[in-house]
């Protein structure tokens, strides 16, 4: 069934959109400008947020692309990009400590491709994994409501989970797990299924926290926060002063002091707690209803497709939008442990950025084509 409201929520959804970017390029402002004084010979104060202005354009411009091509070309390029994102992320194993996958703390993220662009894989290959899940289950290659259906999916899913858990990077395969669930769901898929496969993965994900002494520590400090507060707990300690710092109302802009040097990572995995030391409670307040409205207008867009390959595709998308915003919430606010996730459209990083913006343009796709035009 049509729903010619659609296209006033995809709107309503663009200019949320627009909002939350211009505060979102404003907080990066504010929680970089101090380290990229440090870092610039000429103590320029701009440096990433003209980096993140770049990515911001760049991931305006891939939205409108998407938004053009059909969902016909979508469900056609699915496979293309899921295979291509799998690779990504084999060859960051492949390469690790190469100039072409450089190690940072431990970790092997980025793959730098000619020019010094880096891209993060991860991201790409949930995106994927959405595409790929919708068009296989809309175009009855796929069925959930079966076991061999199910496994199909699981597996679709795993094997980019486990490379990028790899890496290491813990909390991006437990993400796409996530994103897993939530495509399992849409598509319909029994409960006992799901139950059986949820127990399968949470008995692999605690052998896997538990056999690694960092993960574990990371874990046993989120449980006491009041203990190794120089080591693990050193940032979440940071962000809770910050927000604390900021009371109802905030600071002032430019005027917060955890970033200068106290909140390692400020301006991307810790930026909420620069806008709450800034802006207090109403300025976080604010940014989080502006995301909950975007995602809310996803969510109604994915409720009012016509069709099952937008349905799915609307609603992965979007969960996958919310999921990144709940677990940097939660990171900031200790409600979860210490990980590196950015806050979507406001944090400084390039990948993240264009995969949202990306996101958000196949969404409002999927309201075009559902009201016919």
């Amino acid at each position: 069934m049509r729903y010619p409201r659609l296209l006033t929520v995809r709107n309503v959804m663009v200019v949320v959109t627009a909002l939350v970017l211009l505060l979102g390029a404003l907080a990066v402002f504010t929680a970089s400008s101090y380290q990229s004084v440090l870092e610039s010979a000429s103590g320029s104060s701009t440096r990433y947020l003209v980096q993140h202005l770049v990515k911001m354009a760049l991931g305006m411009i891939l939205a409108i692309v998407v938004y053009v091509l059909p969902q016909e070309t979508l469900k056609r390029l699915a496979p293309f990009l899921y295979v291509v994102s799998v690779m990504m992320l084999a060859a960051l194993i492949a390469l690790k400590g190469s100039r072409w996958v450089p190690e940072i703390k431990g970790s092997a993220r980025w793959l730098v491709l000619p020019g010094g662009l880096r891209v993060m894989p991860s991201e790409l290959a949930r995106i994927s994994y959405v595409l790929l899940a919708a068009a296989l289950v809309s175009g009855g290659t796929v069925r959930a409501r079966t076991g061999p259906g199910v496994t199909v999916l699981a597996v679709l899913a795993v094997l980019p989970a486990a490379l990028t858990a790899a890496q290491p990077d813990f909390a991006g395969g437990m993400y796409m797990m996530l994103v897993m669930v939530v495509m399992l769901y849409l598509a319909e898929a029994r409960l006992k299924d799901m139950a059986v496969l949820l127990l399968v993965l949470l008995a692999l994900a605690t052998v896997v926290v538990f056999s690694s002494g960092y993960r574990r520590q990371r874990v046993i400090s989120w449980f006491s926060p009041g203990e190794e507060t120089e080591t693990s707990n050193y940032q979440p300690e940071q962000a809770c002063i910050a927000l604390g710092s900021g009371g109802l109302m905030g600071r002032g802009i430019g005027r917060g002091r955890q970033q200068r040097g106290f909140l390692p990572e400020a301006f991307s995995d810790y930026i909420l707690a620069v806008v709450g030391e800034e802006t207090g409670l109403m300025g976080v307040s604010f940014l989080l209803i502006l995301l909950g409205i975007m995602i809310f207008c996803g969510w109604l867009i994915a409720d009012g497709a016509d069709h099952l390959f937008g349905f799915l595709l609307a609603g992965g998308l979007t969960a996958s939008m919310a999921l990144g915003m709940f677990m940097h919430v939660g990171v900031v606010t200790r409600m979860l442990p210490s990980t590196g996730m950015p806050l979507p459209l406001v944090s400084w990083g390039g990948t993240n950025m264009l995969v949202t913006l990306g996101s958000l343009g196949m969404v409002a796709r999927v309201a075009r084509e559902s009201v016919g035009r």
